[in-house]
């Protein structure tokens, strides 16, 4: 998808990035390996969100001199998830400035998220919340509309089968962007149960 009359869409760096971040998140969540991964990550939106549908969470995490308190998620434990965590805040926020648009594509954000997202700098940004142990949220878990369908057709070796299924999900998230459409990936991620622990390296 690259243009649609005066708006133009991810170019072919942004879809790699894409899939570079899935699969990063692929490999510290889900026991996916070899073929599978790689069909699953080749969606083209993120298949994780950083809460773009939930500003109250965006306006104290980006409030001035922000205090903890007693809920506070505190930091991600995973250094995995770290690093996966800084590597989309910093290229969701280039790509707000440069194509807000595409964001739309890739992750369901708003035009006014980005706006929001922009007017700190990329450091004071990931100061602020590159760390926190509640911004990411998966859409792989519980998601109507999108969970099941990644993880069963979006995986086929039919091409076909698997590509209609990265698109109907992908319909899902630009109509479906209520914040509690997501589950919260924990900040304690190497106790998660089930499918989505944190890989033992």
């Amino acid at each position: 998808m690259q243009h649609s009359g005066d708006y133009p869409g991810p170019s072919p760096d942004d879809y790699a990035n894409v899939t570079a971040l899935n699969t990063a998140f692929i490999r510290a969540t889900l026991d996916l390996k070899g073929p599978q991964c790689g069909r699953l990550a080749a969606a083209s939106f993120l298949l994780f969100s950083l809460r773009e549908h939930d500003p109250a969470w965006w306006e104290d995490a980006l409030a001035e001199g922000r205090q903890g308190d007693l809920m506070d998620p505190g930091e991600l434990s995973s250094a995995e998830l770290r690093s996966l965590q800084i590597a989309a805040l910093s290229f969701i926020w280039q790509l707000c400035r440069r194509n807000p648009y595409a964001v739309r594509i890739i992750s369901g954000a708003t035009i006014a998220w980005c706006e929001r997202t922009i007017q700190l700098p990329l450091i004071s940004l990931l100061n602020r919340v590159g760390a926190r142990g509640d911004l990411v949220q998966s859409r792989l878990l519980d998601v109507p509309g999108i969970s099941s369908r990644l993880l069963s057709d979006g995986i086929s070796a039919d091409k076909v089968v698997r590509r209609s299924a990265h698109l109907a999900a992908l319909q899902t998230l630009l109509t479906h962007t209520a914040a509690e459409n997501y589950s919260r990936l924990p900040a304690a991620a190497c106790k998660m149960p089930g499918v989505m622990r944190v890989l033992d390296k």
